[in-house]
């Protein structure tokens, strides 16, 4: 009758992360090698092995599907077993952690302690998420019109919102408040928080318009832009990745990770607003910038 090993699918998921973190190594997984000290053989979860000029490097890993974290006699057997096979480099894989004087151990050993962080459908199927900042830009705007023609200039209702603005050549440019709304949600104006005065809405600032008494006459057309940011921290989801969390840095190991979509509301409804960066409640890995649209 075979022997059931309940660990099996934990060592094959380790064995699988780590052929795609090292597609040039020759990974096996339940291999068995030589005990130097013990004289018998041992049984390696997962044997990682490349070949270094003329020398063979040998990792072992040795997977642990505990109900409660590793502790320091789970390290210390662990060393144990790397000292008696020779190998150069020893990992713990624990999905549910290590205790913090395992940790400790595990330092002082240079034993690596790693969790597993897979997307895949399996019983450790992980749903992770990076630490990331929005920060969200939006814009008051007040205009300036001068002229100094000399021509009677009558702006009358509507004038931002519907009066033709032309080139000097006469051709069509547009009206001020929609081109300013497009240039700016075109990303076209400053962006940076504060004041931003007297930008062209236009190529030029001196234009030509109905000047309210049926004749088209010279005008500066300016605006004046008030950015504000609005920061909000939360986890940006990750739909697809296949890699280990260092138990001791807190670092992710993959080669590759695929994330998802995330809409502005989710991220007012859902996410921390801040003032600051330094209040988030952790380091964003990621940020993101984004212009809060003009809508007429």
């Amino acid at each position: 009758m075979q022997k059931v090993n309940p660990g099996r699918d934990l060592e094959e998921l380790v064995a699988k992360i780590q052929k795609q973190l090292a597609p040039e190594s020759d990974v096996i997984h339940d291999v068995m090698l030589d005990g130097r000290l013990s004289k018998r053989k041992r049984q390696i979860d997962v044997l990682v092995k490349q070949n270094v000029g003329q020398y063979e490097i040998q990792i072992i890993i040795d997977c642990k599907d505990y109900k409660r974290p590793v502790d320091v006699k789970g390290v210390e057997e662990f060393y144990g077993l790397l000292c008696d096979v020779g190998a150069q480099k020893g990992v713990l894989v624990c999905p549910i952690g290590f205790s913090e004087a395992a940790k400790t151990r595990a330092e002082g050993l240079q034993v690596d302690l790693y969790s597993p962080v897979d997307t895949d459908a399996h019983k450790w199927q992980a749903k992770p998420g990076i630490n990331a900042l929005c920060d969200f830009r939006s814009a008051g705007m007040s205009f300036r019109v001068q002229t100094n023609a000399p021509l009677p200039f009558t702006m009358r209702q509507g004038f931002f919102e519907d009066n033709i603005i032309y080139d000097k050549e006469n051709n069509i440019l547009g009206t001020i408040l929609d081109t300013a709304i497009n240039k700016w949600n075109e990303g076209r104006f400053p962006t940076e928080p504060g004041v931003h005065e007297d930008l062209p809405i236009f190529e030029t600032a001196e234009v030509l318009t109905d000047n309210g008494h049926g004749m088209n006459a010279p005008v500066i057309l300016l605006v004046s832009l008030h950015v504000e940011r609005e920061l909000f921290f939360g986890q940006f989801p990750i739909t697809n990745i296949s890699g280990f969390k260092d138990e001791l840095s807190g670092g992710l190991i993959t080669n590759a990770f695929t994330v998802g979509l995330l809409s502005p509301e989710e991220v007012e409804q859902n996410w921390l607003k801040i003032s600051q960066e330094d209040e988030a409640p952790g380091k964003p890995m990621m940020r993101f910038i984004g212009l809060v649209s003009w809508i007429l």
